[in-house]
């Protein structure tokens, strides 16, 4: 059992960057104030990343789903996490990694792309 200040998200997919590899969905993120912990996949698989590895978190909020960014040395990772998969909404988790560790917000330019702010 997840101690008390982790939030649990349950039904993430982690989105790979464009040419290497397919999205894997029904992932479960654990987040708190040591890293970020991706348990499931296939074959199945639990690993963690440390926000002291961090280079950059970024999140955001819109259409129901949550998207936290991460850069973790060369490697980028993606996750998107619906509302109904998390305690409180996909609201919560950008609440959450904005208190836990100041992520900063994603920010669409007009041609939808995502940019850093």
């Amino acid at each position: 059992m997840p101690e008390p200040t982790t939030l649990v998200v349950t039904g993430a997919t982690l989105v790979p960057a464009p040419g290497v590899g397919a999205p894997v969905s029904g992932l479960e993120l654990r987040i708190n104030r040591d890293g970020i912990t991706q348990l499931g996949g296939d074959p199945l698989t639990a690993w963690q990343i440390p926000w002291a590895a961090c280079r950059d978190v970024r999140t955001s909020f819109h259409d129901g789903i949550a998207v936290i960014a991460l850069s973790f040395g060369a490697l980028r990772y993606r996750w998107e996490a619906p509302d109904e998969g998390v305690t409180g909404g996909g609201q919560a988790v950008v609440t959450t990694l904005r208190d836990l560790i100041g992520a900063k917000p994603m920010v669409r330019t007009l041609r939808g792309a995502r940019r850093r702010r």
